[in-house]
């Protein structure tokens, strides 16, 4: 899962935003990985960005066996940025980030009124938790901290249940019922009965029509959708593919999606060289290879 998450950031965010139109996503190369081309970005080829730094953070929580409350997390977030910078982070989070020193500090100060896709982009490993009430609790926790909107609060839900559905095999039926008992936005509620629909490519309905030309916005909505229509795609490496072809937030659409998708599949379904040339520093490859083991461990998953 972990890996699955940073490999498919990595290799997502070599094309996050860096094209105009959706046609110029189409040629990707699977067989590197690819740096941002865009200079601001600052992004250096195989490395993972914010997507999975904040996953780490989550993950580190639940491992730790320490009560997952506002307070600690907030914590967690806030070192795991200190300690090892990240590019990829929206330009005014960074700037909050590198402003304060304490959780105390990011309690006070943060804004939590975003209905962008942060909540959910770092909510895969919240799966792991077995009991599904508790998911969904955590879920809310991860979400209000800095997305406290209805948008924001449902796409972590979502994420997280379909996460969970897939370490413990619960069936499908289960977690799509339980998905849309957890939405409470009423937009939401008419976007996904409307892509279950969906029987050809839509990208109006999929992106949003301003934004049909250009890919997923950085959108909880339509990242979410993004996510639901790439699970399609049965095999991780189309997977990865399909989540960079569908343009514009690249690297978080892939990140969730492949983190979920390798749950129930063998690093060999995707190409060697991804798992080779992830970046392998302090908290790279090899960190989160320990950090699952530990997770299997704490959550007693063989």
């Amino acid at each position: 899962m972990l890996l699955g998450i940073a490999i498919g950031d990595a290799f997502g965010a070599g094309y996050e935003f860096a094209y105009k139109t959706r046609a110029e996503y189409q040629q990707v190369d699977i067989n590197k990985y690819s740096a941002n081309p865009n200079p601001s970005f600052r992004h250096r080829a195989g490395n993972y960005t914010d997507d999975t730094q904040m996953s780490i953070a989550i993950a580190e929580l639940l491992a730790d066996d320490i009560p997952f409350t506002s307070k600690n997390l907030a914590d967690y977030f806030l070192r795991a940025y200190k300690r090892d910078p990240r590019v990829g982070y929206a330009k005014g989070f960074q700037a909050f980030l590198d402003s304060i020193e304490t959780k105390e500090e990011f309690l006070a100060q943060i804004k939590p009124d975003s209905i962008r896709n942060g909540a959910a982009m770092r909510s895969v490993p919240l799966g792991i938790i077995p009991d599904l009430e508790a998911v969904v609790e955590y879920a809310k926790i991860n979400a209000k901290l800095t997305h406290n909107t209805p948008k924001g609060i449902s796409s972590s839900i979502i994420i997280a249940l379909i996460s969970h559905c897939a370490i413990y095999k619960k069936n499908e039926i289960e977690s799509s019922r339980r998905i849309f008992e957890e939405i409470t936005d009423s937009e939401m509620l008419s976007y996904f009965s409307e892509l279950a629909e969906m029987r050809t490519f839509n990208p109006a309905l999929l992106f949003g029509e301003k934004n049909k030309d250009k890919g997923v916005p950085c959108d909880a909505m339509r990242t979410v959708g993004a996510v639901l229509y790439l699970f399609d795609f049965s095999y991780p490496k189309n997977i990865l593919l399909e989540a960079v072809k569908l343009g514009g937030d690249t690297d978080s659409v892939a990140s969730i999606t492949l983190g979920i998708k390798m749950i129930n599949n063998d690093l060999d379904s995707l190409p060697v060289h991804l798992f080779d040339n992830l970046n392998n520093d302090q908290y790279g490859r090899d960190y989160l290879i320990d950090l699952g083991d530990r997770l299997a461990t704490r959550f007693n998953i063989q």
